[in-house]
């Protein structure tokens, strides 16, 4: 198996988790919008939009930061400076993340809206805690090896769903009866979820640790060849030039989904609509179409850290050929998988609400809002493969200059959207979030490619990572969307029409792949079970 194929499988791997993760998320999320309703969503959303800030610049980018600087050393073989790195990063977190929560902690009741303040003090010892995950979860993947936080994500994520739902449940139960304080429980509902947030992470901790004690340490049992070991100043000054570019662009990218919070709440409340209105309806947008457009975005998110290995080994060895190779095979590989996400999330969109999140009063905004802005899976998966890319390569400033003025963009264009919306059409602002959504991703994915271009001459081959794709998932959609008319007629069923259509398309769109790249099948070896499934068609 070449490189290009391994990063392949092991991003397949880490996107495989990443999927099943938000499939998880999906499912929970359902029982638990029923038991504590979209308000209580929004509460929670909003408190955990701050805290994911937080985390953000404590320790969100240590993962690629730690790959990129271990998978470095291990490229020249210092193996003795790989695992000084290891020890000065825990170090670093464990200092940044102790300070950032506790201040997140006291500073509370001026960063949410009074009933996400309980929910956001809950979260506070979880950002402690995922630095030291992102950690060990770096090492690993500096080891080419995507299996330990793949189990750790999905650990992370059941443990994350179940204590959600008891939590919430205790939470609420006081509120349940006649009469209760319906504002209470939303609150105290969201506090019960945010503690399963941290739940989660507790566990997938554990296990990280476990696995470094029992595997982990034997990676580094290996003979030096380069004798030199640099000092904690020099590998700590390393960690932070890596880490605060990286810090700063993921800052911004991600801090569109704070802006777009603040503005919402903050120009709508100036035209006198209520917290509790505004709280339910970016309940619907957060707690529904966000956690539903994340699901195919996973995949992007694991390609782009299994590749940062790789692509930084080739880069630090002037290898422009494997650099190439390995961009060009990553991204194809995302895009395979999110242009037919973003079909499927468009074309069934209101029976996936439905099944999902059955609330009759909002159900068809919420289906609505996902039909729109579906094509922003494909942008974020795209911007987040690049950024990823950029910073593997040592420009972690330009995703940073990218996002600033995809930002300034993004807010001048919400800002007046929502100014113009009659207040009588309130509920369109949530389209208005999406559109936007969409367009700042998309500014993002033409801006990273034009640094690729000047940086390292790589120009997108269009055919294979867009056109293919979408041809196939054009023909994918059509089918699906007639499949699921035809069996949804016959037996007036969400369900099984909803699961034999997805499973109609996947057919169509993987048999639609295989006859485009007859001849290249190579280039589909790396994807988990395609070897199988070649081999099952020749003899065919």
């Amino acid at each position: 198996m070449d490189k290009s194929q391994r990063i392949i499988k092991q991003a397949s791997i880490l996107a495989l988790a990443g999927i099943i993760v938000r499939i998880i998320g999906v499912l929970y999320r359902s029982p638990l919008t029923a038991m504590i309703g979209d308000k209580g969503n929004g509460y929670y959303s909003t408190a955990y939009n701050i805290y994911s800030m937080i985390l953000l610049i404590s320790s969100y980018s240590i993962p690629t930061a730690i790959s990129k600087l271990i998978s470095e050393k291990l490229v020249l073989k210092q193996y003795n400076n790989a695992q000084k790195i290891f020890k000065c990063a825990l170090i670093y977190v464990a200092v940044i993340g102790g300070v950032a929560a506790l201040l997140a902690f006291i500073l509370a009741p001026y960063l949410v809206i009074d009933g996400s303040v309980f929910a956001l003090r809950i979260l506070c010892p979880t950002i402690f805690l995922s630095g030291l995950v992102g950690v060990l979860r770096g090492y690993f993947q500096a080891h080419s090896t995507t299996f330990y936080t793949s189990v750790s994500q999905i650990l992370e994520q059941i443990f994350n769903a179940v204590i959600s739902i008891m939590a919430a449940y205790m939470f609420i139960a006081p509120y349940l009866g006649e009469g209760a304080d319906l504002n209470m429980k939303a609150s105290q509902g969201a506090g019960g979820s945010a503690m399963g947030t941290g739940a989660g992470v507790l566990i997938a901790l554990v296990f990280l640790v476990f696995s470094y004690y029992h595997s982990g340490r034997m990676m580094d049992d290996r003979t030096d060849e380069d004798p030199r070991v640099d000092s904690g100043v020099t590998i700590l000054k390393s960690i932070l030039n890596i880490v605060t570019p990286i810090i700063f662009s993921t800052c911004v990218y991600n801090l569109v989904t704070v802006i777009d919070m603040s503005i919402f709440y903050g120009l709508m409340g100036m035209r006198g609509v209520s917290q509790d209105e505004l709280a339910t309806l970016y309940g619907v947008y957060s707690g529904k179409y966000v956690v539903l457009m994340n699901v195919p975005v996973a995949l992007a998110s694991a390609m782009s850290a299994a590749s940062v290995p790789e692509i930084s080994g080739a880069h630090a060895m002037h290898d422009h050929k494997a650099l190439n190779t390995a961009i060009e095979d990553t991204i194809a590989v995302t895009m395979m998988v999110l242009i037919p996400s973003a079909v499927g999330l468009a074309v069934l969109s209101y029976p996936i609400m439905g099944l999902l999140f059955p609330q009759k009063e909002t159900i068809m905004l919420a289906s609505t809002t996902l039909r729109i802005g579906a094509c922003a899976t494909v942008f974020y998966g795209l911007s987040t493969i690049s950024n990823g890319i950029l910073q593997a390569i040592g420009h972690a400033e330009l995703p940073l200059r990218n996002a600033v003025l995809a930002l300034i963009v993004h807010v001048v264009l919400m800002a007046l959207m929502l100014v113009a919306l009659p207040i009588k059409y309130l509920d369109l602002s949530l389209y208005l979030l999406a559109i936007g959504t969409s367009v700042y991703a998309l500014q993002m994915c033409i801006t990273n490619q034009t640094a690729l271009r000047k940086i390292i001459k790589y120009k997108y081959k269009l055919g294979r990572i867009f056109l293919i794709p979408l041809m196939a998932a054009a023909v994918m959609g059509v089918v699906v969307f007639g499949a699921y008319e035809l069996l949804f007629g016959l037996t007036r069923r969400v369900f099984i029409p909803l699961m034999a259509s997805v499973a109609i398309g996947v057919i169509v769109y993987f048999a639609l792949i295989i006859f485009f790249y007859k001849g290249n099948e190579k280039k589909l070896l790396g994807i988990p079970g395609m070897t199988r499934i070649l081999s099952a068609l020749h003899r065919i």
